[in-house]
């Protein structure tokens, strides 16, 4: 048998790894369920829980925009369902960064807008103490960025402004949405 024989064949070392390898490949295969698989585990469907959460008003105009956003994401259009189980309480921040300045007029050429937002879900149908706050059934932060180049014109700057602040509170909502399927899909143990 010649060197050039020897390499055609699989040696066994080859074949028991590439056997282990299928064995741990089928043992782990079971562990994984996708994020927006259509039921949560307990029978529903990841969309029937996200049709009953109402998303309470935030103020400002990019707060509304979030809430627009989120409700539009999570009923699919169908509108904020009222007196539902859930409640989505949103605080949201924007700012405005000047990223570069240009050095003779001292007006940004590129801003940075960023939209904060820290979000409680609360669960209604719990029964709360009288005076008492109702305690979140779970919390989270989320944010989106965004960049424009300013320009020196007054009104196309504003309204660049404003669709990067569109545009941050989209991705902002899209976070917040994927943050509640994780919570729904595997909530934590009930203690």
């Amino acid at each position: 048998m010649s060197s050039l024989d020897r390499t055609r064949l699989p040696s066994r070392r080859r074949l028991l790894g590439l056997a282990c390898a299928g064995l741990l490949a089928l043992s782990t295969a079971g562990c994984f369920r996708p994020m927006y698989a259509e039921d949560t585990g307990d029978g529903s469907k990841l969309a029937d829980k996200f049709g009953q959460i109402e998303i309470v008003f935030a103020p400002g105009r990019v707060g509304n925009e979030v809430r627009n956003d989120l409700i539009f994401d999570l009923t699919g259009g169908a509108g904020n369902p009222a007196g539902a189980p859930y409640q989505l309480i949103l605080q949201v921040n924007d700012s405005s960064v000047a990223a570069v300045v240009d050095p003779y007029t001292g007006l940004p050429e590129v801003e940075l807008i960023s939209v904060d937002v820290n979000w409680q879900l609360i669960d209604t149908t719990k029964p709360v103490k009288a005076g008492a706050k109702p305690t979140p059934v779970t919390t989270g932060t989320a944010f989106g960025k965004a960049s424009i180049d300013s320009g020196y014109q007054r009104f196309a700057r504003e309204r660049a402004l404003r669709d990067a602040q569109n545009r941050a509170s989209r991705v902002a909502a899209e976070m917040i949405r994927g943050q509640l399927a994780s919570y729904f899909i595997a909530p934590p143990p009930k203690s």
